[in-house]
């Protein structure tokens, strides 16, 4: 099966549509953010300035 997922440098390399700081000062609650679309999406949100609290089933991929 071949390997889709992006390393954390490629993720925090992407080109995004949304304002810098859009999210500062909120917070966001990110379930299955340890891989696939939670950890891409959390990674997003983390760049646009929100504090992360990210949960998932496996702690050593959070």
């Amino acid at each position: 099966m071949p390997d889709y997922s992006m390393t954390d440098d490629a993720l925090a390399k992407l080109p995004a549509v949304f304002a810098p700081n859009l999210f500062k000062g909120q917070v966001v609650l990110m379930s299955g953010g340890g891989t696939g679309i939670g950890k891409a999406t959390a990674a997003l949100y983390a760049r646009l300035g929100a504090d992360l609290a990210i949960c998932g089933r496996d702690g050593d991929r959070l």
